[in-house]
């Protein structure tokens, strides 16, 4: 099962927190990376960065760092699902 970064799950055609229960409002944007893409962990450590300097929650540091972990470990697991983003052109 895809785990995300552990905090949402997907629940009767929803994304839901998953401590409370609460849905991402329909008109809040949402931007998903997926482990395929290439440029996926690159952009996970300049956040982890940001959110250092920031002084974000340990809660949150370590649910960026398990993220890049398992990213990291998708791409050296199936380099050869490894993609360019947008190369499929949405299809």
């Amino acid at each position: 099962m895809n785990k995300g970064d552990g905090k949402y799950e997907a629940r009767d055609g929803q994304i839901v927190k998953k401590l409370t229960g609460e849905p991402i409002p329909e008109d809040e944007p949402i931007f998903i990376l997926r482990a395929r893409d290439r440029l996926a962990a690159t952009t996970i450590t300049h956040y982890l960065t940001l959110a250092v300097q920031d002084r974000c929650t340990p809660y949150h540091l370590g649910g960026i760092v398990e993220a890049l972990k398992a990213f990291v470990a998708f791409g050296v697991r199936n380099p050869d699902q490894m993609k360019q983003p947008g190369i499929t052109l949405g299809l």
